[in-house]
């Protein structure tokens, strides 16, 4: 059977890989296959164009990647597409369908029109992100941890082995909530209680002077327990 939609995470939310998007969209473009591009860590951080992806369809995150106060999604599409995906009703001309029960209202709706304007203006500086992204990694790789995927990283989000931190969760009573206790003691939340042996991280928005704080904790645990 035809596939009726490809669909590409770009990037992809566990490593942080960014696919070659555009090639996969000519090869669904030649099968007559259209091409929706996943965006949640995209659209909002990163300068994306659906053209140039060779997409029919884009999704972004208001929540991941804008600043929405709840869980939120924004669709784009081609024209081609509009009367498809917001086909109203036959009973109400109000009333678009495929997006009923899924539409945004409230506080989510209203913190996520506030953000564009920030939006718009911050992916003109994605080379920084980048920049700084592959300047963590490089410190991470410094201190023993091994980043996966791409390399040189072309997204501020990564993922780590952390094998030194799960070695150390082996020989102490808390076990794996260690590494937990150690930065929470140290002022810096986030990491899921329990997890030693990777990471999952994004640099974005984080000043250097923000990650350095980070990898000296870091390295203050290594010490503190080798």
């Amino acid at each position: 059977h035809k596939p009726v939609l490809a669909i590409v995470t770009y990037p992809d939310g566990k490593y942080g890989n960014l696919p070659d998007a555009a090639r996969i969209g000519e090869i669904a473009s030649s099968a007559g296959v259209p091409l929706l591009v996943n965006g949640a860590y995209a659209v909002g951080r990163m300068p994306v164009k659906m053209a140039d992806l060779n997409a029919d369809l884009i999704v972004g995150s208001g929540h991941k990647s804008m600043a929405s106060a709840g869980p939120s999604g924004v669709l784009g599409m081609k024209a081609a597409w509009r009367d498809v995906v917001l086909r109203v009703s036959k009973e109400s001309n109000k009333k678009e369908v495929e997006c009923l029960g899924c539409t945004l209202r409230g506080v989510p709706l209203v913190t996520l029109m506030a953000s564009f304007p920030e939006v718009r203006e911050r992916v003109n500086h994605w080379d920084e992100q980048v920049a700084k992204a592959q300047w963590f990694a490089a410190q991470m790789e410094d201190l023993g941890f091994q980043q996966l995927g791409e390399k040189p990283h072309r997204h501020d989000l990564m993922a780590f082995v952390t094998g030194r931190f799960y070695e150390i969760s082996q020989t102490v009573r808390e076990r794996g909530f260690f590494l937990y206790k150690e930065l929470k003691d140290r002022g810096i939340w986030g990491i899921q209680p329990g997890q030693t042996r990777t990471l999952k991280l994004s640099t974005y928005a984080a000043s250097r002077a923000d990650l350095e704080v980070v990898l000296d904790a870091f390295s203050q645990i290594l010490k503190k327990y080798s």
